[in-house]
């Protein structure tokens, strides 16, 4: 392959912004729906998480599909393009339309309905973020650059995710706090997705990408392509780690209702410093992973994010508000290296692979990818769930009502369970280490 020119700061930026797009659709469920359904439509705790797990489980097929379908594809337009448009045009009424459930929905309906508008949304999220998320790969065949490029798009994300988690809980309150706001929250939310996505989408105009000859495709080229041992201790990992992070977004309400006797507002003022301190504090790593390896790095990262999880799950109950926000900003420091550092480790990955048994794969990579990282952003909540249904929570109650001991079994739900995931995904970097030295 030659090698791909560099891009100016400003087009990086302009391709940047779709990641405010996919950061507002994979973090808003994530800390709405959950909440959404089980306190403004009646839904239970596990019925409610499982509604937001069965999408992600299409994912599984659909994300992977996209990568080939986007490897194989030829246009004038390029093979990434033409799906990058179609899921920027999809992907916003989607995320519309899952906050507007019809009134007057029993509990089984508007599972169903969720059910329905949560797939054929993701399945539009997935035409978007699959491609996107494999181009960066294509842009520089240098391993520093790729490095640049990761930390601005993961950058983006941050903003992302801070106008996903944060400004939902404001949007709800200022429309009033009831499900009529949640409707209207999620319209602006899916404007400003519009906006972000087809940003990125033409900022490429005239951007030559790296675009080999696909590879022939089979199953079992597949299958031998994501089986590489590197791979799939990288997924290993990530997946944990991603999935700690989703039960912390899905507590997040749960947190400031039923620890704190506040609304869901201080909810939006935890996540808003959380990734506020992830944004401003992507350089450090940048620079960090320079110094002293991306993967010295990321253990750092983790290490934080386990501490801080579990200081709330042992002391959080007899907290002040600041002293949340404070582990929010550790957990917000960790968070910029645990979602920045993989995507830099999967495009190494990539390139390793395709010196290694030849090019032409890379949306194969991606596909599973992004299919996995949905997957553990989806099994967070409905992890939560459940525990709130085993811990004995009522749905649409508020604390007076709740079982003894309640708030106590929330802050290990969403601070202790974390905690357990990202010191468990020091197994697969131990792994994944060693195979890249091989």
């Amino acid at each position: 392959m030659i090698a791909a020119p560099r891009l100016s700061a400003v087009r990086l930026t302009a391709f940047s912004l779709g990641s405010i797009g996919t950061g507002l659709f994979s973090t808003t469920p994530a800390v709405l729906l959950l909440y959404y359904m089980t306190q403004l439509l009646g839904v239970s705790g596990a019925l409610a998480g499982t509604a937001l797990l069965i999408p992600k489980l299409w994912d599984m097929v659909t994300d992977p599909f996209v990568g080939v379908l986007s490897d194989r594809t030829r246009t004038p337009f390029g093979r990434r393009r033409p799906f990058l448009l179609a899921g920027a045009l999809l992907t916003p009424l989607g995320l519309a339309a899952l906050f507007a459930v019809p009134d007057g929905l029993g509990q089984l309906a508007t599972f169903w309905y969720i059910v329905i508008v949560y797939t054929l949304s993701a399945t539009a999220y997935s035409l978007f973020s699959v491609p996107y998320i494999t181009i960066p790969a294509e842009l520089s065949d240098d391993g520093d650059e790729r490095t640049r490029i990761m930390s601005y798009r993961t950058a983006f994300v941050m903003l992302g995710v801070l106008v996903g988690s944060a400004l939902p809980p404001y949007l709800v309150a200022a429309y009033g706090g009831d499900k009529a706001a949640y409707g209207a929250a999620g319209l602006t939310l899916a404007t400003i997705t519009a906006g972000a996505m087809l940003t990125a989408v033409f900022s490429l105009s005239g951007v030559k990408l790296l675009s080999p000859e696909p590879a022939p495709f089979s199953l079992g080229a597949l299958a031998r392509a994501v089986a590489t041992p590197a791979f799939i201790w990288l997924s290993v990992t990530h997946i944990l780690q991603i999935t700690a992070v989703g039960v912390t977004l899905a507590a997040a309400s749960y947190f400031a209702v039923f620890v704190f006797n506040s609304d869901t507002g201080l909810a939006g003022d935890f996540l808003a410093v959380t990734f506020l301190t992830a944004f401003f504090t992507m350089p450090v790593w940048t620079f960090a992973c320079a110094k002293l390896g991306k993967l010295a790095a990321f253990g750092a990262g983790a290490g934080l994010y386990t501490l801080s999880a579990l200081s709330l799950a042992l002391f959080g109950a007899g907290w002040t508000p600041h002293m949340l926000f404070a582990v929010g900003a550790g957990m917000g420091a960790a968070f910029a290296a645990v979602q920045m550092i993989p995507y830099a480790l999967l495009t190494d990955t990539i390139h390793k692979h395709g010196a290694d048994k030849g090019f032409g794969q890379e949306g194969v990579f991606t596909g599973v990818w992004t299919a996995l990282e949905k997957f553990g952003l989806a099994f967070a909540p409905f992890l939560f769930g459940v525990g709130l249904d085993l811990v004995g929570f009522i749905e649409g109650e508020g604390p007076d009502v709740q079982p003894g001991g309640t708030d106590q079994m929330i802050l290990w739900l969403g601070g202790g369970l974390p905690a357990g995931l990202i010191a468990l995904s020091f197994v697969g970097l131990f792994f994944f280490r060693r195979a890249m030295r091989s």
